[in-house]
């Protein structure tokens, strides 16, 4: 099997690293987030088309990360336990197959149960997505960087093509173009090779049992949250997402009300992740003036503020523009300045446990805010409801930095 070139061995480390097994996965990176962003622009959009209250739409789309929020950590255990690739391609499979049965039953019930697994299937296909470039670059940083912008890619394309093909299709045209974009996940998944990393761990085959979380594996991961700074990002991440549970959830409903079409929401749901790519790539800059802890609760912040201010700016669509970029900006921001923390704070051997324990905290938040916002969109209108999101989550934030200041930890 031919090697990258050896410029990045050079760099970081002299094992060459297999060229197909890295572009391989720079394709699950792409596909898989494509996938899960079009699931995001299009159920809002497909709620409204079954005439739901805000109360069922947040409960619907806030429904979709309550079994990630629920199995990340057994989820990441079960790829160590099994082989990340054959349990990313039975999350592929499932998503494939059921993203064009949204509109085969137009129910609320039926919305509710294909979110639930959807949710959680999209979600471990990024998680293998993730796993697989670790495992295959041995800690390059320069080719996870590359799978980063092939991520991001996904991210940035899939929003503005589902957007155009949902005004041109339909909930049809639109949800069975997430589902062919499903089976290209799968593609990209067998074209990764088998690696000996992918046997089982150990020398037990696998078991039915390996199947069912242990109570074990959860409690070693939420007992991290007693080193401060861990408590810290486990909080800061949950305030941080929920920035994007707004956007993917009542910022699309608001959007189409002011008379926004599928495309133009696709294109603002875009311009967002633009702004992430800049973002990202001034984290460094920011942390040289401000110690990474307050550049994290300044940019999530600032996250939270941009998307909640669509109301005021009278649906003019450059200020939406410049709104939502912001909000791409300070979230893309944060991400890096989070892992660094994280990184710093946690034993090397314990870094996939510490990230399935964030992860955790962010499908939390993502499950409460689309509920939560959609019982106060119902009581006192949509664009009350931004405000009083907004509010609660930037006065939360203001609590923590107030805690900040009076832990030992963060003054070394």
């Amino acid at each position: 099997m031919a090697d990258t070139p050896g410029a990045s061995g050079a760099a970081e480390g002299t094992e060459a690293v297999p060229t197909a097994a890295i572009y391989a996965t720079y394709g699950v990176g792409f596909t898989g987030n494509g996938v899960a962003m079009m699931l995001k622009v299009i159920i809002p959009l497909w709620a409204i088309e079954l005439n739901l209250s805000a109360t069922q739409i947040g409960v619907a789309i806030g429904l979709s990360a309550l079994l990630p929020f629920l199995l990340s950590i057994h989820g990441g255990v079960l790829m160590d336990r099994l082989g990340t690739r054959r349990v990313t391609m039975a999350y592929a499979v499932t998503t494939a197959v059921l993203c064009p049965l949204y509109p085969a039953f137009p129910s609320f019930f039926i919305l509710v149960i294909l979110q639930l697994i959807t949710g959680l299937t999209s979600n471990m296909v990024w998680v293998g997505a993730q796993t697989l470039i670790v495992r295959f670059t041995r800690g390059k940083t320069a080719l996870i960087a590359r799978f980063s912008v092939a991520a991001r890619c996904g991210t940035l394309g899939g929003p503005v093509a589902i957007g155009v093909i949902w005004d041109l299709a339909g909930p049809w045209g639109a949800f069975g173009f997430v589902g062919a974009a499903g089976a290209l996940v799968l593609v990209a998944l067998l074209a990764v090779p088998e690696t000996k990393e992918e046997d089982p761990v150990g020398e037990t085959p696998p078991r039915l049992a390996d199947l069912v979380p242990k109570w074990s594996d959860y409690v070693a991961a939420f007992s991290m949250i007693a080193i401060p700074t861990v408590a810290f990002v486990v909080v800061m991440s949950a305030l941080r997402i929920s920035s994007a549970g707004i956007q993917t959830s009542f910022y699309v409903v608001y959007l189409n009300e002011i008379g926004l079409v599928g495309t133009t929401i696709g294109l603002l749901i875009a311009t967002s992740e633009v702004g992430g790519l800049f973002g990202a790539s001034m984290a460094g800059w920011w942390e040289r003036f401000i110690r990474p802890h307050w550049v994290f609760i300044l940019f999530a912040t600032l996250s939270i503020t941009f998307v909640s201010i669509p109301p005021l700016l009278g649906g003019i669509f450059v200020l939406l523009m410049l709104a939502t970029f912001g909000r791409g900006y300070a979230q893309g921001l944060s991400q890096p300045v989070m892992f660094g923390i994280l990184a710093r704070a946690v034993d090397p051997r314990l870094q996939g446990m510490s990230i399935g324990l964030r992860t955790t905290s962010n499908r939390a938040a993502t499950v409460l805010v689309p509920l939560v916002m959609g019982i106060v969109a119902d009581a006192v209108g949509i664009e009350q409801s931004f405000y009083w999101t907004g509010g609660v989550l930037i006065a939360s934030c203001a609590i923590v930095a107030l805690f900040v200041r009076r832990i030992p930890d963060f003054r070394t």
